[in-house]
């Protein structure tokens, strides 16, 4: 019994309420339950790694991925496979860690990760797309004021996509109001909130809400 008890409170210092601060061990992650535990599957000193991050965005980009042959003997020179990049379920950088993304959505060579902005029982990330799209232009005559010439024209436009992951699931959706009250039912007064608003205050109001979610329903980590 006493073993018992000894054990629970050493595994309950093992760790502590995950934050929007919190600091992930830095490495590769294989899979989400490599990444829910806090423990990479590859430290980055066990890898050859193309990586480059970009701390404006939030995003960052693999070109390829070395790792150790299990069979290299100490005494032979170090040899080191390929690993498939869509295999990688995210890595951390600095303690933040990143999701990867879908290639074909983003129609990029390179396979990129988005950061999370905030750590929770829900995290949120975000990414930006552009986009071309056709825009309705108009040339005026100065003295009238009145449109003599109108025509479609192409157009780079900015699309910022907004996600959520679960942290104890794994799910990942659209952050949005119909999908954020999906995941917030064990919550009646946030869900309440959340269902009241308009679609004019979703904007404003609805990553706030998730603010407030993740401060009253805390989840734990396991430490560094």
């Amino acid at each position: 019994m006493l073993f018992y008890v000894n054990a629970l409170l050493q595994a309950q210092g093992d760790t502590v309420y995950l934050s929007k601060n919190f600091k992930f061990q830095d490495g590769i992650f294989l899979s989400f339950e490599d990444f829910k535990n806090n423990t990479p599957t590859y430290e980055w000193k066990e890898v050859l790694a193309g990586v480059h991050s970009n701390p404006q965005n939030f995003l960052a980009q693999m070109y390829g991925l070395k790792v150790k042959k299990s069979d290299t003997q100490e005494s032979e020179e170090v040899e080191y496979q390929n690993v498939n990049l869509e295999s990688i379920w995210g890595i951390c950088l600095d303690g933040i860690p990143y999701i990867r993304l879908s290639r074909e959505e983003l129609n990029k060579e390179n396979v990129v990760f988005a950061g999370m902005r905030l750590r929770g029982k829900i995290c949120y990330y975000e990414y930006e797309e552009f986009v071309i799209q056709k825009k309705e232009m108009s040339a005026y005559n100065p003295v009238t004021g009145h449109p003599f010439r109108t025509k479609n024209v192409d157009v780079k436009v900015k699309l910022i996509h907004q996600n959520m992951l679960h942290f104890e699931t794994g799910e990942t959706a659209t952050f949005s109001k119909d999908n954020f009250k999906a995941w917030i039912k064990d919550d009646k007064k946030l869900y309440q909130t959340v269902n009241d608003l308009s679609p004019e205050e979703v904007d404003e109001k609805l990553f706030k809400c998730l603010l407030i979610y993740d401060d009253r329903n805390l989840v734990k980590v396991r430490k560094k």
